[in-house]
């Protein structure tokens, strides 16, 4: 699901430079000249001590009243370079016109330096995101339309994504079933692995990958589509250590009928067996189970989700035509099945009932 900017809210994000959350910001200079470079503003010392949560309410406090000097004054030289106050007044007035006034600001996620807030105006919300230097001055500044969730869709019928019985690890609609939760396009994500008749995935001391039972192991396309992404080459990881830089590891991504796609993490790197383009057939081979990316030991994720880009698309939940479930004990076939965190799945035999 996309969502649409307002044209302020484009000017502040495009303008103020966004260095929250991240290290120490630096904010780009612009090339000075003798017509454009604007002498500095010394930054005006805060009332009492200074936070990203204090300066934030400041910075409600002076677009309310247009006080575009006082903010701008607070800017650290880098910022007052980036964003001259030329540029500043404009953005200011355009934003109250579109929101009106602004009369309320609550804290998402704070630390001293850093923060995203919630912003109630008179005409909608908006997300406020700030830093601030050692000296308080504020050197990233950020505004963006809130993230407005879907409500969680659920996929036409599709088939397993693999072979033989698998235990569902993580999957479900609560944290303490599916980690994943918080992730946009991961919400109905789910982790699966083998286990033996002990219940462990992985023969011996689970040194190699190769002790592991889903290591090697034949991935699906769950419904027919065409291949949008591959990723290969990522390294498999040890047991135990993870790769949060390539997090998925080597990846394909498929987009089936009704712009439903599906997502397949973690693979061997050289197994994958299709190419972006190609049209792929339910049941059709697409690589095999590895531990590469931001994995501790050889597992499949996997994930529908309503676009092409794995970190910016809405989850999806997946339901399975046919499922054979062993849940406390007791098997079940069951049809418009969804994974559940404990439940052991197979595909049903054919011609068994």
């Amino acid at each position: 699901m996309k969502t649409s900017a307002c044209p302020i809210v484009g000017v502040l994000v495009s303008t103020l430079i966004g260095c929250a959350g991240g290290p120490p910001p630096k904010c780009p200079e612009p090339a000075p000249t003798a017509a454009t470079a604007p002498a500095p503003v010394e930054a005006k010392p805060a009332a009492g001590p200074v936070t990203a949560t204090t300066t934030a309410a400041e910075v409600i406090e002076w677009i309310n009243a247009g006080d575009v000097e006082s903010l701008f004054a607070r800017f650290s030289p880098e910022m007052q370079a980036a964003v001259p106050i030329s540029t500043l007044q404009p953005v200011v007035s355009q934003l109250l016109a579109v929101r009106g006034r602004l009369t309320g600001v609550t804290p998402l996620e704070a630390s001293e330096r850093d923060g995203e807030f919630r912003v109630i105006g008179e005409r909608g919300e908006l997300r406020l995101l700030v830093t601030v230097d050692e000296q308080g001055r504020i050197a990233g500044l950020k505004v963006k339309e809130p993230d407005t969730a879907p409500p969680v869709a659920r996929s036409a019928p599709v088939s397993l994504p693999f072979r033989g019985e698998w235990l569902v690890v993580w999957a479900g609609d609560r944290p303490e079933l599916n980690h994943h939760i918080d992730h946009a396009s991961q919400r109905r994500a789910a982790d699966l692995v083998i286990v033996d008749a002990a219940g462990k995935t992985h023969k011996g001391d689970g040194r190699e990958l190769t002790d592991y039972y889903a290591y090697g192991q034949d991935i699906l396309a769950v419904a027919d589509g065409v291949v949008v992404t591959v990723v290969d080459g990522v390294p498999d990881s040890v047991p135990g250590e993870l790769n949060p830089y390539m997090a998925p590891g080597n990846m394909v991504v498929l987009r089936h009928e009704g712009e439903l796609h599906s997502a397949y993490a973690h693979l061997i790197p050289g197994s994958i067996k299709v190419k972006p383009g190609a049209k792929v057939r339910r049941g059709q081979v697409l690589g095999k189970c590895g531990n590469s990316g931001n994995s501790s030991e050889p597992h499949l994720h996997v994930q529908l989700q309503d676009g092409p880009r794995f970190q910016k698309s809405w989850g999806i939940e997946a339901v399975f035509a046919e499922a054979v479930i062993v849940r406390d004990g007791a098997s079940t076939p069951r049809t418009d099945y969804t994974f559940l965190k404990g439940d052991k799945v197979s595909a049903p035999v054919a011609g068994k009932k």
